[in-house]
């Protein structure tokens, strides 16, 4: 594989990292309807996230010289039937997201692109962070069992999130 090919997939992951936003933006919208405002708080964070991600893989493709392209965003899913499946397939989405890092993260390391490399060591520890922040959602709205005196609570805690 060559550096172009690598650019390439990560000019996709680019746009994987924006579709990323989309999805998380679409889950925010599904708890406002559903007046869940603190969990719409935390998703809408989520989206900012994923677009700071993005713009990362962005500003390090331009800076090598890289032409950049978007391409088109489908729509995400927007009808969940609770709290605990919109988180389920948060965590599940950022698991093909490690995946898709750590691909990215084997390429660069087998053409001995120690700069792309070291972006992307980057992104794997983020993405640990990511899956234990969901993982660690999952097991407090399982906990509370659908009870909505446990879910408003954990509603307000998630609208402190900065």
């Amino acid at each position: 594989m060559d550096n172009k090919k690598l650019l390439d997939n990560m000019n996709e992951q680019y746009n994987f990292e924006l579709e990323s936003a989309y999805i998380y933006k679409a889950m925010a919208h599904w708890c406002e309807i559903n007046d869940w405002n603190g969990y719409a708080n935390f998703l809408y964070k989520q989206e900012e996230e994923e677009i700071e991600h993005a713009d990362k893989f962005k500003d390090y493709l331009l800076e090598v010289g890289y032409d950049v392209k978007l391409k088109a965003i489908g729509e995400p899913k927007s009808d969940y039937k609770d709290l605990e499946e919109i988180f389920k397939a948060a965590l599940e989405h950022e698991k093909v997201v490690t995946s898709r890092i750590r691909k990215l993260f084997d390429e660069a390391r087998e053409i001995g692109d120690y700069a792309s490399e070291d972006l992307l060591s980057w992104y794997i520890t983020e993405q640990v962070e990511e899956e234990a922040s969901f993982e660690a959602i999952i097991t407090r709205l399982e906990r509370i069992d659908g009870s909505i005196s446990g879910l408003y609570i954990f509603d307000g805690e998630m609208a402190q999130r900065q």
